[in-house]
């Protein structure tokens, strides 16, 4: 393997490694609503609630590109 292929194996396995970031803080974050709304209710209309938060949760986002935050 050459120098360039390296950089560009590294490179990706940061993005990956990123992204797996990302998406881990945001899974706890929806982990933790969702908790709390069935810790609030006792009501089964809380349901569709958790079940749509849990949805979304799963779709993935992609997480800003730092770069690009500075120019903001």
């Amino acid at each position: 393997m050459n120098l360039k292929q390296r950089e560009i194996r590294v490179m990706h396995a940061d993005h990956l490694r990123a992204r797996a970031l990302h998406d881990v803080t945001r899974l706890r974050e929806v982990l933790a609503t969702i908790a709390e709304l069935a810790e609030k209710s006792s009501s089964a209309l809380v349901l569709p609630d958790i079940a749509r938060l849990a949805r979304s949760a799963l779709v993935g986002s992609t997480p800003e590109d730092p770069r690009l935050a500075r120019l903001g």
